[in-house]
């Protein structure tokens, strides 16, 4: 990344959010959140693709990266730290963009509170109102706590590296981030989305303009059969599959995630010289 952009904090009862800043003050803001044991630097690409037209944000979640918290990760307190920090930037129009564990805490914010947002972004991540069979999350959850008392630390991490991303740079990101997490924390991390993220509403359609994608070998879950079977049931959104990528399509292909990702918001959440862009390209053609 080129530019490190405007390092800044939020204070919370038991965490410190730390996230940077970047682009044009009075741009539409785009909030980048970043997948379960990772860091803000998992949108290095796509920041550099959009801060030149928009105000980019990207915070270490809580427990993450620079975030340091008290006590273990809970999904709610996460989602109330991305609610504290849209009452920080004051910002308007907004769009959310979440990968994995970062699209369920955006998906929820738009479900709960959906005059705060203007669009939504949700890569690889489940869907948290589809209906699922209740004893689902509680066997995934034991299976996880099983699984870490019968491989290595160094094991568990490789095969998490692996389900994660395909491109090998990638894989060695993963790895790196986490060289001094804990299995068990990992593991607790993703105990609690399972735990609090997933609320079923066979009623319920998102409110806003939304953009889902996932790379065509996640292998994460049922997430790709899921994912598209959500597409087909709103009425507001776009489906897109990423080719050659994984369960980290934002990075394993960062150039087409960025073309879909920067055309969606073009669309959904414009600003002056992207209008101007646009008509000088159909007048060109």
């Amino acid at each position: 990344m080129s530019n490190p952009g405007e390092r800044r904090q939020l204070r919370r009862p038991d965490a410190t959010i730390h996230y940077r800043v970047h682009g044009p003050k009075r741009a539409p803001t785009v909030l980048f959140l970043h997948g379960a044991t990772l860091d803000r630097h998992a949108w290095d690409r796509q920041v550099d693709a959009l801060d030149e037209h928009y105000r980019v944000v990207v915070p270490d979640l809580r427990g993450h990266g620079e975030s340091p918290m008290v006590g273990r990760f809970e999904f709610e307190a996460a989602v109330d730290d991305v609610l504290a920090l849209l009452d920080e930037l004051d910002a308007e129009p907004v769009a959310l963009v979440g990968l994995s564990l970062g699209g369920n805490i955006a998906q929820e914010i738009v479900y709960r509170a959906p005059e705060r947002v203007d669009a939504l972004v949700v890569a690889d991540a489940t869907c948290n109102t589809a209906p699922r069979n209740p004893l689902k999350a509680p066997m995934t959850i034991a299976w996880l706590a099983m699984l870490t008392t019968m491989i290595s630390r160094d094991h568990f991490l490789q095969r998490s590296a692996a389900a994660t991303a395909q491109d090998e740079l990638v894989q060695q990101y993963v790895m790196a981030v986490n060289k001094d997490r804990p299995t068990a924390e990992a593991v607790e991390i993703l105990a609690s989305l399972l735990r609090s993220a997933l609320h079923p509403d066979a009623d319920y359609r998102l409110s806003v303009s939304t953009l889902l994608i996932h790379g065509d070998g996640d292998t994460i879950g049922d997430i790709v059969h899921e994912t598209r079977a959500w597409a087909a049931r709103e009425p507001l959104a776009e489906y897109v599959i990423v080719p050659g990528a994984g369960h980290a399509s934002n990075q394993d292909n960062p150039e087409a995630f960025n073309a879909e990702l920067t055309a969606f918001l073009a669309r959904v959440l414009p600003t002056p010289s992207l209008f101007l862009w646009d008509r000088l390209r159909r007048r060109a053609s």
